[in-house]
């Protein structure tokens, strides 16, 4: 099975021939969207509930922010699964960024005529200016290419729905 871990697969064979699923065994984000997968696609509906609750009981840390990120890109698109990763990585945001994530929402929505291209570039251009507050906070220079900024900016406009249309 694609894109499966072998010990979460073992746990699904074995919920298939009687053992009970422990969900508590699923020992991170990865695991647990795994196992909701098998899950979903062999149509597997006792235990998905009690998947979908250990996963909203796991968190979103630095070390598996982008994985989960990648995670929300492989749901379908009206998926219980996507919704609760969403959830998840909305509320890391909101508690690293704080007021900036939704200052930056609403200045995106605002300014609809802007393409991804040109919000990239306005993301770069307030990196090199800065400002007083990170001056004081000593933030420095971000260590990523122009283009693999621009990457992240384009999957974080996609992330927030921004005007699809006008990404490229």
């Amino acid at each position: 099975v694609k894109n499966t871990e072998e010990d979460v697969f073992r746990m699904f064979l074995n919920h298939m021939y009687g053992k009970e699923l422990v969900v508590e065994e699923l020992h991170d984000v990865p695991s647990t969207f795994g196992m909701f997968q098998l899950m979903e696609q062999y149509n597997i509906k006792d235990v998905k509930e009690k998947i979908l609750a250990r996963m909203k009981s796991q968190t979103v840390e630095k070390a598996n922010f982008v994985t989960i990120v990648n995670l929300v890109g492989l749901c379908d698109e009206h998926s219980e699964v996507k919704d609760v990763l969403q959830s998840m990585v909305s509320s890391y945001l909101q508690e690293n960024l704080g007021m900036s994530v939704t200052k930056l929402i609403m200045f995106m929505t605002g300014h609809g005529g802007m393409d991804g291209q040109a919000m990239a570039s306005v993301l770069d251009m307030v990196g090199v200016v800065g400002g007083e507050e990170d001056s004081k906070e000593g933030v420095q220079e971000p260590p990523a290419s122009p283009q693999s900024r621009r990457e992240i900016v384009m999957e974080f406009l996609e992330y927030c729905n921004f005007h699809g249309d006008k990404l490229e």
